[in-house]
Formats: structure tokens, C-alpha cells, sequence
């Protein structure tokens, strides 16, 4: 088959367009995303752990993290540890604020996920999914990595 030069420049301009729709025009990315997300083994059911992460909020207008849930859990809460004199105290929090164009850090000693009630041990190298819920951009799924952390320089793991 032949095509007329006008016929092949709206043939290509087609493909063109079908393929920048699909890669480039599609969804935007999401306003939240997570990054580094990992929890420690634990060694039975009905045991607690702790998730940390690295939410990033590409939104312009700030968001709140104002829950999460996991079927591997009986429960999640957003809890802060404090180093208060020489006593680390640890307490639920409502939520934690991510700033606009920027992040939230869930880290050990600070913000943290207290997931509550394990269902399961976890191990080095399983996975753990959770959903986060944000004020402003909904549900959000991330997977918790389950590590050890190597020694510090006292020789005790964290």
C-alpha cells in the first residue's frame, strides 16, 4: 500500500501522538510518594514493629498522614519517640504533616508506624504491604522491606 505524503504525515503524526499519549500524557504522578520503607524481623505473632520510610510530597500544598492499616497487623498508628532528659518516651500521634514540595521522615528514635499485633513473624526478606491514608491524596500503598540493620559501633543491632 501506498501512501500520499499527506496520508504519511498524518499516519505518523498518529503514532507519534499514540505513543507520547501513553507514556508521557497519561496519569500525572501521584502527589505522594514513599520511599525506603522497611521494618525490623520480629520473631512471632502477636508481637509489635516498628515501619519507617521517607514520604515525599510533590504537591505544592502541604498533606497530612492521618492513618494506615495492614492485614498483617491487627493495628497501625503513627507514634512518636521522644528522648525526653535520659528517658526515650514513645506516643500515639494524630498525624504528621508532609510539606508542600517536601518530606517526611519516618525514621527509628522519631516518627514511626507501630504496627500492632502482628499476624505473622516477619523475616528478613518478606515483605509487608500498608496503606497510608493522607487528608488531601487518599490511600496510598507502600511495602515495608523487613531487614536487620547492620551493628553499631557499640556491637549491639538496632
Amino acid at each position: 500500500m501506498t501512501l500520499r505524503p499527506l496520508q504519511h504525515r498524518l499516519a505518523l503524526a498518529g503514532l507519534i501522538i499514540a505513543t507520547v499519549g501513553a507514556n508521557a500524557v497519561g496519569r500525572p504522578a501521584a502527589p505522594i510518594a514513599v520511599i525506603n520503607a522497611w521494618t525490623r524481623p520480629v520473631a512471632a505473632a502477636g508481637m509489635n514493629a516498628a515501619g519507617y520510610m521517607t514520604i515525599i510530597n510533590r504537591s505544592a500544598a502541604a498533606d497530612q498522614l492521618i492513618g494506615a492499616s495492614s492485614a498483617a497487623a491487627v493495628k497501625v498508628s503513627i507514634h512518636q519517640s521522644r528522648q525526653i532528659g535520659t528517658v526515650m518516651t514513645m506516643r500515639a500521634a494524630p498525624s504528621l504533616v508532609v510539606p508542600g514540595k517536601g518530606k517526611a521522615v519516618l525514621a527509628p528514635g522519631a516518627f514511626h508506624l507501630m504496627l500492632e499485633g502482628l499476624k505473622r513473624p516477619l523475616r528478613p526478606g518478606d515483605r509487608l504491604p500498608v496503606s497510608l491514608r493522607f487528608a488531601r491524596a487518599g490511600a496510598v500503598s507502600a511495602i515495608l522491606d523487613v531487614r536487620a540493620l547492620a551493628p553499631t559501633a557499640t556491637g549491639m543491632a538496632m
